[in-house]
């Protein structure tokens, strides 16, 4: 491309850079909206400013951008676009500085940039230097973000209640005597976790070749929704499931359907870290086992019968 060629292109797009901007914002309003489903890297990818969530502020910001464009202010959107590009410059750096990405946040921060392009006027170099470096220093300020996985510390998606005991169950799909256990463990954990007397974690085991996926498809369902009548349905669902040697995600999936489970899927792998931190450090070697950590002190039982007894102890 010549130079003659390069500057009649820059002069269309500075022609139409009001419709370039609208059609950026609104895709980077969609932008936001996967966002806030992500299930991914971004889940926990967290942040706020004044109690309000980033893609509600993004979007805000993108609405105000586009009656800007269409209203033609110049200045003031210079100005906006500016302050924005001051805040990826923080935010960009956040996920850097936690080696944590987030796809949707990246596309965002790419179509407000293209923006900021489209309009800049370098002309108005010191106007739009100081929106960047105050907006970059009040956010800095405001900001509260996090970039620590949702499962990574001690209350995974699969614990349960606020008691002061906290109680590991270690079980298997398909191990028989955890199936076995289950029509007596559930009305007692259930009473636990209603009264409050127990924080009670499922940590599923994978010892069986389909274990993982049957454990992947449980975190998924709790994703949807975190709770513990549901958590029982679906962990009697699973059973049935393996009962019926479904050994196909698609048809696990399937069969979840038909009981009625929506599932919403996420990166399990913090999870499943997790898990295993626990299994060693709880020196788990055979399912059912049950940790009970009470007053500083742990217990492990192995086996149904004693497990429901050490349960049953803890109502007392």
């Amino acid at each position: 491309m010549t130079m003659s060629e390069a500057n009649k292109m820059i002069g269309f797009i500075r022609s139409q850079r009001y419709i370039i901007t609208v059609i950026l914002a609104l895709t980077a309003i969609v932008i936001e909206y996967y966002y806030s489903i992500c299930g991914t890297a971004c889940s926990y990818l967290r942040g706020d400013v004044f109690g309000i969530a980033l893609q509600h502020i993004g979007i805000g910001y993108m609405t105000a951008v586009i009656v800007l464009a269409i209203l033609k202010k110049d200045t003031f959107l210079i100005i906006l676009l500016s302050a924005g590009v001051g805040i990826e410059v923080y935010l960009v750096g956040f996920q850097v500085w936690y080696t944590t990405y987030c796809d949707y946040c990246l596309a965002f921060a790419a179509a407000l940039v293209l923006q900021f392009f489209v309009n800049c006027d370098w002309k108005r170099k010191r106007l739009i230097v100081s929106s960047m470096v105050i907006a970059l220093v009040l956010f800095s300020i405001v900001f509260r973000g996090s970039a620590t996985p949702a499962y990574a510390d001690d209350t995974p998606l699969s614990a349960f209640g606020k008691g002061k005991v906290a109680v590991r169950l270690y079980t298997d799909y398909f191990c028989s005597p955890c199936k076995a256990m289950e029509p007596s463990l559930e009305p007692v954990i259930t009473d636990l976790v209603q009264k409050n007397i127990v924080t009670f974690t499922f940590v599923d085991t994978p010892f069986y070749q389909l274990s993982s996926l049957y454990v992947r498809y449980f975190l998924y369902a709790l994703n949807e929704k975190k709770d513990f009548g549901h958590g029982i349905a679906v962990r009697n669902a699973l059973i049935e499931a393996s009962n019926k040697k479904i050994g196909d995600a698609a048809k696990l999936e399937e069969f979840l359907k038909e009981k009625g489970i929506k599932i919403k899927p996420f990166d399990p792998k913090p999870t499943f870290d997790l898990f295993g931190k626990y299994l060693r450090d709880d020196k788990i070697k055979a399912t059912p086992s049950c940790v009970i950590e009470k007053d500083g002190k742990m217990e492990t039982s192995v086996g149904g019968f004693d497990i429901i007894q050490a349960l049953q102890k803890l109502k007392k």
